[in-house]
């Protein structure tokens, strides 16, 4: 199983955007971090939707054993996993995808995210999204992984889980390499002319600001401004599309943007 690199942004949790960014901090410049580096600051991610797995052999011998289980996780399988592989946990109509992405994770060493759907009882949508990262000691063998699943618009997470066993879904699947929290540029044109290569001035603001697209608003905050471009900061950066208007306070004219950069609470911007 050969997967598409994403950019980390199509991480649509913020939570999970979060766990990802500081696992990302954690690697500093490796693949992946060492799994004993791992000590989040609480209220980074809750817990009870964790999952740890060691990682035993390798090639076809290879073996996925649950080191830790959070209490959201054990709700839904209504199982208790720790000691146990992932092939003794998971149904079999959710093995396949579950294996290929661990293996896939396990191979490259890169973080890898998913999305799947279902359909419950009442004809709605429920989707989970699943987020792996890889851990080891040198960088080069990853030796364990921390998955993060979510669940959406679930009314009885006990049963929720008969449903992905009778329809699922892959909405999206994607790799996310390490090094994306590398400090990143102020926005500013794609490329300066010949005769000016001056950087392009930028200053920091805070100006109520709204964004638009496809009839929905959210309100965010200018932090910096200029000529060119903006960082925007937002509580939910996940929902926020590629390309939307942005209309600042005092401003009657609203400006069409374009996302260059994203981070947890801030998108960079250029006016387009």
């Amino acid at each position: 199983m050969a997967l598409k690199f994403e950019p980390h942004w199509k991480i649509r949790s913020p939570s999970q955007l979060a766990l990802a960014t500081y696992w990302d901090q954690l690697a500093a410049g490796r693949r992946f971090p060492a799994f004993t580096e791992f000590q989040p600051p609480p209220g980074l991610h809750d817990p009870k939707q964790l999952v740890a797995w060691g990682i035993e052999g390798s090639g076809r011998l290879r073996k996925f054993r649950a080191l830790y289980q959070g209490e959201s996780i054990a709700d839904v399988f209504n199982a208790a996993w720790a000691g146990k592989t992932m092939e003794q946990v998971v149904p079999m109509s959710l093995r396949k995808i579950t294996l290929e992405v661990a293996k896939e994770c396990a191979n490259s060493g890169c973080m890898v995210y998913s999305i799947f759907s279902t359909i419950d009882a009442s004809d709605t949508r429920v989707d989970c999204h699943r987020m792996l990262l890889p851990f080891g000691r040198d960088g080069t063998r990853v030796e364990q992984m921390l998955g993060s699943l979510q669940l959406t618009a679930v009314q009885n997470r006990s049963r929720v889980l008969n449903h992905f066993d009778m329809q699922t879904d892959v909405q999206f699947v994607g790799r996310i390499k390490s090094g994306f929290t590398q400090p990143k540029p102020e926005p500013v044109s794609a490329a300066p002319v010949e005769d000016d290569k001056r950087k392009i001035a930028s200053r920091k603001v805070k100006r109520a600001a709204k964004i638009s697209f496809a009839k929905q608003h959210i309100t965010c905050t200018v932090r910096s401004l200029s000529s060119t471009g903006a960082a925007i900061e937002a509580t939910n950066i996940a929902a926020i599309p590629d390309h939307f208007n942005l209309l600042m306070e005092m401003e009657s004219t609203a400006r069409r943007c374009a996302v260059v950069w994203r981070e947890p609470t801030q998108i960079g911007v250029e006016f387009r």
